[in-house]
């Protein structure tokens, strides 16, 4: 859970997120830390990700979310390494 969170900390402690946003992201972490990556980006449209809207809802600052996208290839590639 700690490495997790740490791969994600710019965008929860550095990045100005909302409520909804830092949901989640958390709900990322929570899903890597029980499946150790998140290979299938298509859950990301799923419950429980969706609670508070899909991803262009929640982030409508696209460039935040491709940073967090960025993290979690990062985080599969080094799953396989």
């Amino acid at each position: 859970m700690n490495a997790a969170k740490k791969a994600f900390a710019e965008y929860l402690d550095e990045t100005n997120l909302d409520n909804r946003q830092i949901y989640f992201v958390n709900r990322i972490i929570e899903y890597i830390v029980q499946n150790g990556m998140l290979k299938d980006l298509s859950i990301l449209q799923d419950t429980p990700f969706t609670d508070y809207g899909s991803i262009t809802t929640i982030f409508p600052d696209d460039s935040v979310w491709r940073g967090i996208h960025s993290v979690i290839k990062q985080i599969n590639a080094n799953a396989f390494a």
